[in-house]
């Protein structure tokens, strides 16, 4: 056996052979059904939100007493990108956005988390007094692909949360089940609404009503007897077990008589008042259950076992009662992946055509068995790497399939001229992996690193596309080992024992026009290289009018409807714009279902999902259109009901995207210290963005200032009265917004008894005057004897980024309108204003805008070291540097084809088309330095260089043409897919072209490089 050869080895080991290539089948199909599904692939949240209130507060004040020194800290956590901050009265939101450079983030990212907690709590002492939290959320991140409404007319919150606490707990038993979060739950009060005039005919004070109760209803041992062999403890009775029993409570009037605290307010149970937030399941109002899934199961094993054990819990639930499905993400999985396994199937079904039809029915044959042994191992490979079947891995496979059969091909071809040329099949093989092995895996692992840039690039969509590079490259390699391993040993079993004489293979009448036409080429070099340098400039000329883009959207069949009241909005104005909103959604035909979430946002039911902080004037509202088409029309069908009929909205009608979330279209940031000039200078980035006429919603992240009431005190009066500044705003905080005084335990729920004024009383700005302030004594005076009231305004929202005031000038345009062509066209009025800016203030490109600069940063510093590797591989295949320069020098030749393509399809050209253009580069590179080789083979031979050009460029054409059809056409299934589709028509294109001039083209560079001429 001649040492190294891996074919020869395999067939003098047949059984061992054919042990390994079952071996491979059964692994690679126990392996198939047991990988993970999903849409998309996850990817690590780098996010942490924190969030600390300041009852009382206004937005500046919480943002320089509390924000900042938590900010501060916050700069030491490592790897730190930015803190970026939100602060209203009383309350904010920090947000820990970590690097993407942070190069292995899965192990990395809780301990990281862990410091933050650390080190936040350090300073927590040095905290106004008051402050509450920071609380952290580290689960920023987590997914709820399942989100189900709990709903009935004829139920009250409390019965709707008995039933959802039942089914969550049924749902916790399923081992594929990590966390059922109930969503919307409306937290139980008692209120105890007095009437001031009522009081003070009595001469009382709500201090009174305060003691009754807290005095009625305390918890407070009484002691024990212990007399010999017992012990015997002894329970006050009294406290509360109804609303009867508060009503009951006595306390005594000023004039002395009894009377019952039901005699001096109402009593009357009811919700948390104003609710913090609310969930209406297709119009009615209900409650949610949000369903996770633990790690290293399906989502659709998720679904089916979820949707069993609800439809056994359904008839245990009362009459009237509904479980309504409203975020249905495996679904979305299942019809993503069956499209995905069809096209797949098609792929497959096309190369293995080509195969047949190009080398015949046994060669063809001996090809396609190449595809499970190769498909098999892969997807062993994916399970160790924790690859999941979605749309990156899934299209990934297709891209590679056309690849996958190049070697293959290269070693059957080989192997039929062999044995025209004599040799028996035995040392056909043998003499295939010789002549072919070195040269194949170098064209491999140069294609490989074509596909790598992102691989390296320090950034968060190397993790986000790991299934694009790391199956190609599995696939890659795996399909050179199958080539040389088990593609000699099927050869041996399956082609014929003799062959046709070795001249009369390439000297039919095709191959002699074939080489009259090289033989053109070679000789008119000139002629041809100035075709192609014309050729490149119009494709360049064609490049600048191809649009850029970042990610394009999805094909889901699902809107969110963002829907924004003005700053200082009460709640009750945005649950009528709830209602309002479900008559317009349920007018509309073609919605299969919607779920509106006021107050706050959806659950995370994918990982690129953007998520607001609550806030008490949006809605966010989830439709799911019948179908793609459908949902296109709703967009703009719902973009312009919802400006016509509720105008009192700011609206935002959109479509998931692919990637990176973010929160608008277009986003400009400006930074600096002073907030009246900083507006300012926002005002100019607006106006620069309002001459893009097609720019729609521009708004400022702050989102305007609110409306308060100044209370100037009269501080001798009140230190007179006893009063302090502190005393009289926590009366005034019980009274208007309601006090917990104590609780009604109910079971296992403790519910507040709250005290306040009657609901005219409360809410009446007029009133406020006459609102009775508790003093020392027992007695009130009004508010209006203690003060001057008078109105205000102030900040309603203050952001920060990086512990600086930042206010973002946000934009929508329309879905066909790619936003990196925008900040291109809005760059030199953007460039004028930054031109104008004052030492300590900036303007940034924010968004899409940067997170696509960031990652063009990234790949364009991780192209050298590909580059190099690159050389190196072909210096140590060809070991002349000339020959590796004049294959580098082929790489941009596809690279004509993706721009004419992709202009006359008009077709942006996007992240993944980016990536695909680079892989396209590998892939011509691959072709010809096996024709390089090819040629350096036949001058060792003995042929003269200027017929070694010609012959090889001959014997190398049926493979490289195959090869290429079989990658072209295997691409045409995913032409019509919006993630893939650009990436599709790119390498169509490019690898046609580049194709026609590797053939063409390559000998007549090689002929101009080294000078060669036709023997006289």
């Amino acid at each position: 056996m001649t040492r190294y050869n891996v074919a020869e080895w395999g067939l003098r080991h047949p059984a061992l052979t054919a042990y390994l290539i079952g071996l491979v089948l059964l692994t690679g199909t126990v392996a198939f059904f047991s990988l993970g599904q999903t849409d998309m692939p996850n990817w690590t949240m780098r996010n942490m939100l924190l969030r600390v209130y300041w009852p009382g507060a206004s937005a500046e004040q919480i943002e320089q007493q509390v924000v900042d020194k938590i900010e501060r800290k916050l700069q030491e956590t490592p790897w730190l990108d930015n803190v970026a901050s939100t602060s209203k009265p009383g309350e904010a939101w920090i947000w820990v956005n970590l690097s993407n450079f942070l190069a292995d983030p899965k192990p990395v990212v809780p301990d990281i988390w862990y410091q933050v907690r650390k080190k936040v709590g350090d300073i927590r002492d040095s905290l106004p007094p008051g402050v509450q939290g920071p609380y952290f959320d580290d689960e920023f991140g987590d997914v709820y692909p399942l989100v189900y409404g709990v709903w009935g007319d004829d139920f009250s919150y409390v019965e709707l949360k008995k039933q959802a606490d039942w089914l969550r707990d049924e749902l916790l038993r399923l081992d594929i089940v990590e966390k059922v979060v109930e969503v919307a739950i409306q937290p139980q009060r008692v209120f105890v609404e007095f009437d001031t005039a009522r009081l003070a005919n009595l001469r009382l004070s709500p201090l009174a009503l305060i003691e009754a109760l807290a005095g009625h209803n305390a918890m407070q041992p009484a002691g024990m007897i212990e007399n010999g062999s017992e012990r015997v403890r002894l329970r006050l009775d009294g406290q509360f077990r109804s609303l009867d029993d508060i009503r009951h409570v006595p306390l005594k009037a000023a004039d002395g008589r009894l009377l019952s605290v039901g005699e001096l307010a109402t009593v009357r149970a009811g919700y948390e008042d104003p609710p913090q937030l609310r969930m209406r399941i297709n119009g009615h109002p209900g409650v949610g259950l949000a369903v996770s899934m633990a790690e290293g199961y399906s989502v659709i094993d998720l679904r089916r076992q979820v949707v069993d054990t609800l439809a056994r819990l359904e008839p245990g639930l009362p009459v009237g009662v509904h479980v309504t499905p409203v975020a249905d993400e495996p679904e979305v999985v299942s019809h993503t992946l069956n499209k995905f396994f069809f096209k797949l199937a098609m792929a497959i079904g096309i190369v293995l055509v080509v195969s047949y039809f190009t080398l015949g029915f046994r060669s063809g044959l001996v090809v396609a068995l190449a595809f499970p042994l190769v498909l098999g191992t892969t997807f062993v490979a994916m399970k160790l790497l924790d690859v999941d079947l979605q749309r990156i891995s899934l299209g990934a496979l297709i891209i590679s399939l056309g690849l996958l059969v190049d070697d293959a091909i290269i070693i059957v071809e080989m192997m039929l001229v062999k044995l025209h040329q004599g040799m028996d099949r035995f040392h056909a093989a043998a003499a295939a992996y010789t002549s072919t092995s070195f040269p194949m895996l170098t064209g491999t692992l140069v294609t490989v690193a074509g596909f790598m840039p992102i691989a390296i690039a320090k950034t968060a969509t190397r993790e986000f596309m790991f299934g694009l590079y790391g199956v190609i490259a599995v696939a890659l390699i795996v399909s050179w080992v199958v080539s040389v391993l088990f593609t000699p040993y099927l050869a041996y079993r399956l082609l014929p024992a003799t062959a046709g004489h070795a001249e009369t293979v390439y000297d039919t009448p095709f191959y002699q026009r074939l080489r009259a036409v090289i033989r053109f080429c070679v000789d008119r070099r000139g002629l041809l290289l100035a075709a192609l340098a014309v050729l490149a400039v119009l494709a360049l000329l064609a490049g600048r009018q191809v649009e850029k883009q970042f990610f394009p959207l999805t094909d889901r069949a699902d809107l969110i409807v963002e829907t924004w009241l003005p700053e200082g909005s009460s709640f009750a104005a945005n649950e009528q714009l709830a209602k309002d909103l479900d008559t317009l959604l349920g007018s509309e035909h073609g919605i299969r279902r919607w779920v509106s979430y006021v107050g706050t946002d959806t659950p995370r039911i994918f990982t690129d999902l953007w998520i607001e902080p609550p806030a008490h004037n949006v809605i966010k509202t989830y439709v799911l259109a019948e179908d793609r088409p459908t949902r296109d029309r709703l967009r703009e069908d719902l973009r312009t009901r919802i400006a016509r009929e509720l105008p009192q909205a700011r609206t935002r009608v959109n479509v998931f995207p692919f990637g990176m979330p973010v929160p608008a279209s277009l986003e400009y940031r400006v930074s600096g210290p002073d907030r009246r000039k900083l507006r300012d200078i926002a005002a100019e980035v607006r106006a620069a963005v309002e001459t893009y006429p097609q720019a729609t919603g521009i708004h400022y992240d702050w989102r305007g200032p609110i409306t308060t009431v100044r209370v100037e005190l009269d501080q001798a009066r009140l230190a007179a009265l006893g009063l302090s500044p502190q005393r009289l705003g926590e009366g005034l905080d019980m009274l208007l917004l309601g006090k917990p005084v104590t609780q009604l335990r109910d079971g296992d729920e403790t519910i507040d008894v709250v005290l306040r004024l009657t609901d005219d009383e409360r809410t009446r700005l007029g009133y406020l005057q006459n609102v009775p302030v508790p003093l020392a004594d027992g007695h009130s005076l009004p508010l209006g004897q203690l003060a001057k009231l008078q109105l205000a305004v102030e900040e309603g929202v203050v952001r920060r980024y990086n512990r600086v005031p930042t206010i973002t000038v946000r934009a929508d345009i329309p879905w066909y309108v790619q936003p990196l062509d925008v900040d291109a066209r809005l760059k030199p009025q953007l460039d004028a204003v930054r031109a104008r800016l004052p030492l300590g203030y900036h303007l940034e490109v924010g968004g899409t805008g940067e997170m696509n600069a960031e990652v063009d940063a990234a790949i364009g510093g991780a192209m050298p070291i590909i580059l190099l590797a690159i050389v190196t591989l072909l210096m140590v295949q060809l070991q002349r540097l000339s020959l590796t320069l004049l294959v580098v020098a082929s790489a941009p030749l596809g690279l004509i084809g993706v721009l004419l393509t992709l202009w006359a399809v008009d077709l942006p050209l996007g992240f993944v088309a980016r990536l695909g253009v680079l892989a396209l580069a590998g892939i011509t590179m691959r072709n010809t330095v096996i024709l390089v080789e090819q040629i350096r083979q036949d001058v060792a031979a003995g042929t003269s260089a200027y017929q070694a050009v010609i012959e090889a460029s001959v014997r190398r054409f049926r493979p490289i043409v195959v090869t290429a059809a079989a990658a072209i056409l295997a691409l045409v299934p995913l032409m019509t897919d919006p993630f893939w589709g650009p990436m599709a028509y790119a390498m169509m294109g490019g690898l046609l072209v580049a194709t026609v001039l590797t053939v063409l083209c390559v000998p007549a560079l090689y002929a101009a490089c080294f000078r060669l001429r036709a023997a006289a």
